[in-house]
């Protein structure tokens, strides 16, 4: 952890995150990914929670692949964030794309990147 945390502020955007990875997580093992392969991969130790320069939040010892790319996707929700249930963001070839939609349900699309 490189961020110093502020209660109970960061209860609320550590567990918007996990729970955003969670829903990510059952939707990779149901098959539910539009087409897209992807791979998950967890060194099995408590979670990593960091925050970046501009305050979004990721988990740094929990990673998910495209298939046929060795770089991990760059997921984070961002900080104190309100407006979504489920904020759960990529970056993607410098876009900005949402994952999962309002009920917590995939939709990221890379072709339109």
């Amino acid at each position: 952890m490189t961020y110093v945390r502020v209660v109970p502020r960061d209860f609320f955007n550590e567990a918007k995150l996990l729970n955003c990875l969670g829903k990510l997580s059952i939707a990779i093992l149901d098959g539910n990914t539009n087409g897209y392969e992807l791979r998950e991969e967890f060194d099995n130790n408590p979670f990593e929670i960091d925050q970046s320069i501009d305050g979004s939040l990721y988990v740094t010892n929990y990673q998910i692949y495209l298939q046929g790319n060795d770089d991990p996707l760059d997921l984070y929700i961002p900080v104190n964030c309100k407006d979504r249930r489920y904020p759960l963001m990529l970056i993607y070839r410098d876009e900005y794309l949402e994952v999962l939609d309002e009920d917590g349900n995939f939709i990221l699309d890379l072709d339109e990147v």
